[in-house]
């Protein structure tokens, strides 16, 4: 074949391709969801005793040559300073996660399921090199462990093994299912570092959730509960600390989460409380700060117009450096344990979510952190404090995304009806101009307690992105009863689920539309879980939307109330009542009680294993459109709970949702 040949031969084949799939060529230089395959995330950092070693955990697409279904984690190393780049330290075609240097800084502890069953044990591996080491060799997983401050031992968190008359009736195909009688409780037990030998010290019938050392070495500070069950770890867990020597144990306070964190100089201790109100129950978090001893517990941040999460003590015992949610603007920031203060340290870009996003070094001087922008995923980062203190990335794991030309995230803000004001994230396509009116969609938060944030979001669960790329102008609302804003805010659609915080999203809907940024007549709506509750509620109030998307979305309440693993306290805070005592209440807010008004084409979508939205919700909301004549579709994907963890189901899931919003909004 001659040169000429060739030449044409190529670019009649190049012709042939963009003819074949227009829309993938005109995305190319965005965000697809076939980028879901090279997508690496990073979290988990955490810094060696003297400062200059960062260990985290880097969570790889899977291999889909290799038939994996599933993304996989592997612990790097990277040098404080960044002299040297990233590199592998601990993996395998296992998980390694949860990595944790010992007190001399020789070894980095984790997690891995590399064994032959399958379930998570603890590992150490020399800093130097070598093979690493199996620590722990339990019948069922470890959850969680913490090296003692001596590092001679370890507090390891494992579940309780399943009762051998049960696995022997399993064996033989007698599975039956006792349902609240089969509680697998998380043990506390204290390894020997060295020799591997232990001991549990928490009761077979206590479910310990998380633990952390006291500087001496002796006590343990524990979040526990009574049974293992969604709702009890929730809402009904306590802050003990218990003597490892004596087995004395002490209730420091009720209405606790974790993980708790002893302050460095032993005299208390850090944890997240649940705040309580005498009218209106709904409990949103603050942090919590009690003496060692259970006295003079301390509320912090129950004034502020934010919400802070994962403290960490800086060496003073005087403040704590958490991760504050300040309106859609992920930050970190100190805050002072004597006068509950507020000082603002670095804007990182990150969701309000996890505990592992950040540490602090021993001396206080470093923090390492997840920090993203909206065109970014997130990477570690390296901060110096002080006035001459320097900013590093440490990883780029996505250098591909340079490549892109992504949409930039922008902070919005609209009056309500009754003049609220509401803050959210507006993304723009590519190529906005400015004048022209564009099809639309808003997308709604979970939770309800929970925010959109100024950051990354190309991901299964949010979409944001993708649409833009393809596109669509499309607004991220945080409507009352969100995180960000204060505990005011994040109480404010008590008893009223669909009432105010529909206002908020609907005069949201208006903004676009008076700013010229949509068309009226081609604006959708979707979300997940809440986010899928509200899109059920508002095409059953209004005809204003052109297409929905409910997403493992709750659509009645009462149901709802009866089979969500966090019954009865999740829905018994927001409604005053557990449901069949006000049937009414819980009837009046579920769009499935409205459905005969609904007119908006509604894809429905959910995970077929849910237990915190269970399926049916999917179905009843589903059927109900196609009896009163909607155009309606209901997909359900296998092995998927709440959030869903195959590839393949993430990418149908997301380009099934593109495709909806393309098929009502823009032919």
């Amino acid at each position: 074949m001659s040169s000429k040949q060739i030449l044409f031969t190529v670019a009649a084949v190049l012709l042939l391709a963009c003819l074949g799939c227009p829309r993938a060529a005109s995305a190319a230089a965005c965000f697809t969801t076939s980028d879901f395959l090279r997508l690496r995330s990073t979290y988990a950092p955490s810094i060696s005793p003297d400062g200059s070693w960062v260990a985290f955990v880097v969570e790889e697409p899977p291999d889909t040559s290799r038939g994996e279904k599933r993304s996989n984690s592997d612990i790097w190393i990277v040098d404080f300073k960044g002299e040297h780049d990233a590199r592998p330290f601990a993996f395998s075609a296992a998980k390694e996660f949860s990595p944790l240097w010992s007190p001399d800084g020789q070894w980095i502890a984790f997690l891995s399921d590399r064994g032959k069953d399958g379930k998570p044990q603890l590992y150490r591996i020399r800093v130097a090199g070598g093979e690493a080491e199996k620590v722990t060799d339990f019948k069922e997983e470890v959850k969680s462990f913490t090296w003692s401050p001596d590092g001679e031992r370890f507090a390891v968190i494992v579940t309780g093994p399943v009762p051998e008359k049960v696995e022997h009736l399993r064996e033989r195909g007698d599975d039956k299912k006792v349902i609240d009688a089969e509680d697998r409780f998380g043990r506390l037990w204290i390894i020997d570092s060295s020799t591997a030998d232990g001991e549990a010290v928490t009761p077979e019938n206590l479910h310990v959730q998380s633990v952390d050392w006291s500087p001496d070495g002796t006590r343990v500070a524990m979040i526990v509960s009574d049974r293992p069950t969604s709702d009890a770890m929730y809402w009904h867990s306590r802050l003990e600390v218990l003597n490892i020597y004596s087995g004395e144990k002490k209730v420091l306070s009720n209405d606790a989460q974790g993980p708790p964190v002893w302050s460095p100089d032993g005299g208390s201790i850090a944890f997240t409380y649940l705040l309580k109100h005498p009218e209106v129950t709904v409990r949103p978090s603050v942090i919590a700060v009690i003496e060692a001893g259970g006295k003079n517990k301390r509320l912090l941040g129950r004034n502020h117009r934010s919400s802070f999460r994962s403290p960490k003590w800086l060496p003073d015992s005087d403040k704590l450096v958490v991760l504050e949610m300040a309106g859609v603007r992920g930050r970190l920031a100190f805050l002072s344990v004597t006068d509950d203060e507020v000082e603002p340290f670095e804007e990182v870009l990150i969701p309000y979510y996890g505990w592992n996003v950040f540490d602090v070094s021993s001396d206080g001087s470093r923090v390492v952190t997840m920090k993203g922008s909206a065109k970014s995923p997130p990477d570690i980062w390296s901060i110096e404090r002080g006035w001459l203190g320097k900013k590093r990335k440490l990883t780029n794991m996505n250098p591909w995304i340079a490549e892109r030309t992504l949409p930039d995230g922008q902070v919005v803000k609209w009056r309500s009806n009754d003049g609220t004001e509401i803050e959210g994230v507006l993304f723009l396509p590519p190529g906005f101009v400015q004048g022209n009116r564009y099809p639309a969609v808003v997308c709604v938060h979970g939770g309800p307690m929970w925010a959109w944030w100024l950051g990354w979001h190309g991901t299964w669960h949010e979409w944001q992105l993708l649409l833009a790329c393809r596109g669509f102008v499309v607004l991220l609302p945080n409507p009352r009863g969100s995180l960000g804003y204060g505990v005011g805010f994040a109480r404010a659609n008590f008893d009223d689920w669909g009432g105010g915080d529909c206002e908020d999203i609907l005069t949201g809907t208006d903004f676009l539309v008076e700013n010229g940024y949509a068309d009226p007549e081609r604006i959708g709506i979707g979300g997940w879980s809440y986010g899928g509750y509200m899109t059920s509620w508002t095409v059953t109030q209004t005809k204003r939307f052109a297409a929905a998307v409910v997403g493992a979305g709750v659509t009645n309440l009462f149901s709802f109330h009866g089979t969500t693993d966090i019954t009865p306290t999740f829905l018994e805070m927001y409604f005053r009542d557990i449901a069949y005592r006000r049937p009414a209440s819980y009837r009046n807010h579920s769009a499935i009680n409205f459905v005969q008004r609904a007119k908006t084409p509604t894809l429905v979508v959910h995970g077929e294993d849910d237990v915190r939205v269970p399926v049916g919700q999917a179905y009843e909301f589903y059927r109900g459109l196609r009896q009163v004549g909607i155009p309606t579709e209901l997909v359900i994907y296998p092995r998927e709970g709440h959030a869903f963890s195959e590839i393949y189901h993430q990418i149908d899931l997301v380009d099934r949702i593109i495709d909806w919003f393309e098929r009502y909004l823009k032919e």
